[in-house]
């Protein structure tokens, strides 16, 4: 995989910000690419996706996690998840994302992270690994040729798993996350994804529910509102046959 300078990573950025501000008119003529994150990435590829889950609970050793609990990041990759894109996914000449989690739960490793899975043999755009900072951003760039068309993993990011719990990853709008194929730059819409790492992907109720009655507590206080307005009534009636004897 080549890397380049951080000047060149800037040269990038800047003309990603280009095609954005041009994006208002080369776009209207592209579809749309949906970016996601894929926390489990069986039967993913440069152009076929499997099941795009909103979160996974994944356990920690195991056959796909091989994080021993240890809080000590190594940048060793426990487990990996993708950055997908489906839609108008024509072949890509240029992509990028910016790439947020919790910095505290996971990094993102050196091993098993691969930003040229569409662009195979490009220029990677990606900071230097390991990264302990969010966000990651990455990309990659041919000058000459495109890459794979179709909806599928755009990049592979390998974790560094430092702590239990529920990361949430999500993309940052463009330029920072951007599509371009030979037809121009395409407009991008950004979902998010959970990993659940020794955890629960429930979310928990905000407030709780009230809790009901029961039938038991419900004819006791049936009986006692019943006698409070026996009793009313009868203090009401007693009121008016004294009024009444008063006038008479």
């Amino acid at each position: 995989m080549k890397k380049v300078t951080a000047g060149a990573l800037a040269v990038a950025m800047v003309l990603l910000g280009s095609w954005a501000l041009d994006a208002q008119e080369s776009a209207q003529a592209q579809g749309t690419v949906d970016f996601d994150i894929d926390p489990e990435i069986a039967g993913n590829d440069a152009d076929s996706l499997g099941t795009v889950e909103d979160c996974y609970e994944v356990t920690c050793p195991s056959a796909n996690c091989t994080w021993n609990g240890s809080s000590s990041f190594d940048d060793v990759s426990d487990y990996n998840i993708d950055i997908v894109v489906s839609g108008d996914t024509q072949a890509p000449t240029t992509y990028a994302a910016s790439l947020n989690f919790d910095s505290n739960k996971v990094h993102i490793a050196a091993p098993g992270t691969d930003d040229l899975i569409k662009l195979p043999g490009a220029f990677s755009l990606g900071k230097a690994l390991p990264i302990s900072v969010s966000p990651y951003l990455a990309g990659a760039s041919y000058y000459m040729g495109e890459g794979t068309e179709g909806d599928g993993t755009l990049m592979r990011i390998g974790l560094d798993i430092g702590a239990s719990g529920v990361v949430t990853f999500s993309l940052n709008a463009a330029p920072q996350t951007a599509y371009k194929s030979d037809a121009g730059s395409h407009p991008i819409t950004l979902d998010s994804g959970r990993l659940a790492l020794n955890d629960s992907c429930a979310i928990p109720p905000v407030g709780g529910i009230a809790e009901l009655p029961t039938v038991s507590e419900l004819a006791g206080r049936n009986s006692i509102a019943l006698a409070g307005i026996a009793a009313a009534a009868a203090a009401l009636a007693a009121g008016g046959w004294y009024a009444r004897r008063r006038l008479s």
